[in-house]
């Protein structure tokens, strides 16, 4: 009932993330350009980035909080990894 009156952007991007076709095509893409050993070799141990992660879900019942923590630590992981961090 509502669909006429939601103004959405019309795009070709696919908004379904369609998982189980695009992870194989993205690990092979990895494999096939060797990028994961192309980012250890870059990093040294040197350059090391460390982030101390705590006891999860210490305070209760799961919350948004919790994923939303999880989320940002992986974030904040692989943007260091691909600055060549170790």
């Amino acid at each position: 009932p509502y669909a006429p009156t939601i103004l959405s952007p019309q795009t070709s991007f696919n908004q379904r993330a369609n998982s189980k076709i695009r992870e194989p095509e993205l690990q092979a893409f990895w494999k096939e350009y060797n990028l994961y050993e192309k980012l250890s070799e870059a990093a040294s141990l040197d350059n090391r980035f460390v982030l101390h992660d705590g006891p999860p879900y210490a305070n209760g019942n799961l919350h948004c909080g919790h994923a939303l923590n999880k989320i940002l630590k992986d974030f904040i992981n692989r943007y260091q990894a691909l600055r060549g961090k170790q």
